[in-house]
């Protein structure tokens, strides 16, 4: 098994959101599928962002999840003041995916050697999935440390 490129061992036809969706939605699209993030693209497939876990829990995000879950904790200070409860639910569900996306995800190119890819999730250990491009930034697939997991059983037992 002859792998020289990221192409060789990148997911394709990935799942992507829109930054036009509502965050509730793509953070759906990540909890369902068991993915650590989605790339997010335009309407014309280019690569626009990456939306992470990350993105939705750290304090400088809009969202932020704790802060979320302290409101809902205060909801029988809320229920004084449903005005006040009212606001603070219809920003969060106002949030697009554009607002908490990394507009400067680290990319690959579908033409990368494979052993850039393994350098790349050695020295960013927080990055996982890193979203693969062709050269006019359209969006061609991910590839993830499972992918590279994966690769090992698959080698491993083409060994044996």
């Amino acid at each position: 098994m002859e792998l020289s490129h990221v192409k060789d061992v990148m997911t394709t036809q990935p799942v992507s959101a829109r930054a036009d969706m509502p965050i509730l939605e793509t953070a759906k699209l990540i909890t369902e599928h068991h993915f650590n993030g989605v790339p997010v693209v335009d309407a014309n497939g280019k690569l626009v962002g990456l939306v992470t876990e990350y993105n939705l829990i750290n304090e400088e995000s809009l969202l932020h999840l704790p802060t979320l879950q302290s409101v809902l904790k205060s909801l029988p200070v809320f229920s004084k003041d449903k005005g006040e409860f009212s606001r603070e639910i219809k920003k969060v569900m106002d949030l697009k995916t554009a607002d908490v996306m990394d507009t400067t995800p680290l990319t690959l190119f579908f033409d990368d050697a494979f052993e850039t890819a393994v350098k790349l999730f050695n020295e960013h250990h927080r990055v996982n999935p890193v979203p693969v491009i062709d050269h006019d930034n359209k969006l061609v697939g991910v590839i993830s440390r499972f992918d590279l997991i994966k690769l090992l059983s698959v080698y491993g037992h083409s060994q044996s």
